[in-house]
């Protein structure tokens, strides 16, 4: 038997093992329990979340039995609280595509840890799409597990790809950001490049040889040291919007890991959304305002 864990957090854990002789036969969760000190019921809810992976395959499957040389991976990430996916989420659909209000604290996609809770998983077992067409249920574009707003999904694998081909041309969306500090300017446009790799700590960074990005800022409000903020992103980089504010020093408020003070939620919001033709039929516009939890 062998077995490591990798731990990054207090609550998150990566472990893994290898089934020896005297596991050989067992269920998973059975197997689970006596190599990784985990107790039955722990394994079993990993196995259901979607955490579990045997020989670098998601399984879900508490009872499969298991073999000598297996590899078995178990990602954990505890007290981890989810914000539930209800119906009066979706904002628009036209099969294969649907149109959601992403909530703040909501998965985009499947993440090592889990499958279920996420987005595609919740919104598949709503519209009790058939198997097939739930596993082909993916975001067409991305936004951040803190972030809220309109985001896209389609559950056909060619208009997925359809989509993200002309989705430079042919979408514009607007975004709205509370900061602190507030910035001595009204507008700004950002131009600051971005590098392609993070650090250890899962940042990305301003850099003079990074890939070239545009932001937009308009200042809309102030409320003391703090502003709201109307932001339209020209390119799509991984935490545009998050890394180009913080440069400026007026990170986004929850954004803990760029700088950004502690409060109750990231406080960035995808507002409004417009696909124009050819990458759909017709030109359509949508918008969503934040909800409840938008205080500042």
């Amino acid at each position: 038997m062998k077995a490591d864990a990798n731990n990054s957090s207090a609550n998150y854990q990566d472990l893994r093992a290898v089934v020896s002789g005297d596991e050989n036969g067992l269920r998973l969760d059975q197997g689970l329990a006596l190599l990784l000190n985990l107790s039955r019921r722990r394994s079993r809810r990993a196995i259901d979340e979607g955490g579990v992976y045997l020989n670098q395959k998601r399984c879900r499957t508490a009872g499969r039995t298991i073999f000598t040389g297996d590899k078995l991976r178990v990602v954990l990430l505890e007290k981890e609280k989810l914000t539930p996916f209800t119906p009066g989420q979706i904002v628009w659909q036209r099969p294969p595509l649907y149109l959601i209000h992403k909530r703040s604290n909501q998965y985009a996609q499947e993440a090592l840890h889990r499958s279920r809770g996420t987005l595609p998983y919740e919104l598949a077992q709503h519209l009790a799409l058939a198997p097939k067409i739930s596993a082909d249920l993916r975001p067409v574009h991305r936004l951040d597990r803190g972030t809220s707003g309109l985001m896209l999904f389609s559950s056909s694998p060619k208009q997925l790809q359809d989509l993200q081909s002309l989705w430079h041309c042919c979408t514009f969306k607007t975004y709205l950001a509370v900061v602190e500090p507030a910035p001595a300017w009204n507008s700004q446009t950002i131009t600051l490049a971005i590098s392609s790799e993070r650090d250890q700590r899962g940042r990305y960074h301003v850099s003079e040889h990074g890939r070239a990005c545009k932001s937009e800022a308009e200042v809309l409000e102030r409320k003391g040291n703090r502003a709201l903020i109307k932001l339209i992103p020209h390119t799509g980089r991984t935490h545009q919007l998050r890394i180009h504010l913080a440069a400026l020093g007026c990170p986004i408020l929850g954004d803990i890991r760029y700088g950004g003070k502690v409060h109750a939620r990231l406080m960035l919001h995808a507002q409004s959304l417009e696909i124009i033709r050819p990458a759909l039929g017709q030109d359509i516009q949508w918008q969503a305002e934040p909800e409840e939890d938008w205080q500042w």
